[in-house]
């Protein structure tokens, strides 16, 4: 279980965005304390890294590597409604959760806390947590796994490629991909490109 307040790192290229969502959340100090990541070598190190996604399309993705392998914080990614790729690349980096950018004070103290206590489930976490796209997917009764391998498929990235990023096996993949054409309704990729576009989910464009 964390201490309370919850010791809070927000990082990101978009300097607009992470000091606004940091004047956000510093309006509730008992519930969150603001540090700074990298922290003093006699600072506190903070329980919970919020990551902006857009930081994967204007940078290599090193910082969020940095936090995930030397940080002990849980990482929440900061998602960006029209860019689900980015927040599929940052989970698949280490991240452990996201959060939308259009969520509430409300609902974005929820995942900090959550976060800093362990206690988000990707098999169960409510939906309102995650972003509208991520959402749409999971309304199809897709299980966060079954909604990434279609994520994937919709940026064209073959099965062995799949497996590599995943750490799973190819048949792994295939059953995942197998279960979720059941679930959406289609029998094939191009269907299933088509289905992921029509429910309001962008195509996927190179950075």
């Amino acid at each position: 279980m964390s201490v309370s307040p919850v010791r809070l790192a927000v990082i990101g290229a978009n300097e607009i965005v992470t000091k606004g969502v940091a004047a956000l959340v510093a309006e509730f100090p008992d519930r969150v304390h603001l540090v700074p990541y990298p922290c003093a070598p006699d600072g506190d190190e903070p329980d919970v890294v919020l990551y902006d996604a857009i930081s994967l399309h204007t940078g290599d993705g090193h910082d969020l590597d940095l936090v995930v392998k030397e940080a002990s914080a849980a990482v929440v990614v900061l998602a960006r409604e029209a860019r689900p790729d980015l927040t599929s690349r940052a989970l698949n980096r280490g991240a452990d959760w996201s959060v939308s950018l259009e969520s509430d004070a409300g609902q974005l103290l929820q995942v900090i806390e959550a976060a800093a206590a362990g206690d988000l489930d990707d098999e169960a976490a409510p939906a309102p947590l995650a972003p509208a796209s991520l959402r749409a997917l999971n309304g199809a009764g897709l299980s966060p796994r079954e909604a990434e391998m279609l994520d994937y498929i919709a940026q064209g990235i073959p099965n062995v490629e799949i497996a590599e990023r995943c750490f799973l096996s190819v048949n792994s993949v295939k059953t995942y991909i197998r279960s979720a054409y059941r679930k959406i309704g289609v029998n094939n990729r191009s269907q299933a490109v088509l289905w992921f576009v029509q429910h309001g989910l962008p195509e996927q464009q190179e950075d």
